[in-house]
């Protein structure tokens, strides 16, 4: 009986595989394997044939986002920025329910109604004061137009920070 050649013994981790057996390894299809050898992150030892190790540590530096110095953004950043929104976010949302912060629809909604009130109030001035001032001395008119005015900015003056988001009694002008 003759003997076999002994062939080399090829260690596990430089052992050549094929598309179909990495696509196995890592629970990937084949046409995936192929994009990510199109793509660069995969480089083959020949037609459709990689060598194990070097495939799976690429594979790997691939998910994580490239290499160490590489300046592209990795996964993990993403994930960290995600992590840092919703914790800005939920800080937010605590300072509005503290009644710290309010939405930019209330403010707009509360300016806007002391904006309308004080003009309405200003625009009436002419027909109180012109009632009242008619054959008066210019001391007099202008005493009267002071007061007016004084009068329709008080409503300004009264307003409070808990009058948004419908906290306060708003209604009062």
């Amino acid at each position: 009986m003759r003997k076999k050649k002994e062939e080399p013994q090829v260690k596990f981790h430089e052992q050549i595989v094929t598309t179909g057996q990495l696509a196995a390894i890592l629970g990937k299809t084949t046409r995936w394997i192929n994009e990510l050898d199109r793509e660069g992150v995969l480089k083959k030892e020949s037609r459709g044939k990689f060598v194990l190790n070097q495939a799976i540590q690429d594979y790997i530096e691939h998910l994580l986002g490239g290499k160490e110095d590489s300046k592209k953004p990795k996964l993990i950043d993403y994930k960290t920025e995600h992590e840092k929104t919703k914790a800005e976010k939920a800080a937010l949302e605590l300072e509005q329910y503290k009644g710290n912060l309010h939405a930019a629809a209330d403010v707009e909604l509360l300016l806007s109604d002391l904006i309308l009130t004080t003009k309405s109030r200003l625009s009436g001035i002419p027909h109180r004061v012109g009632a009242t001032c008619e054959n008066e001395t210019a001391e007099f008119i202008t005493k009267e137009v002071t007061r007016e005015i004084e009068s329709a900015l008080s409503g300004l003056a009264r307003y409070t920070p808990d009058q948004i988001g419908g906290g306060g009694d708003g209604d009062s002008s």
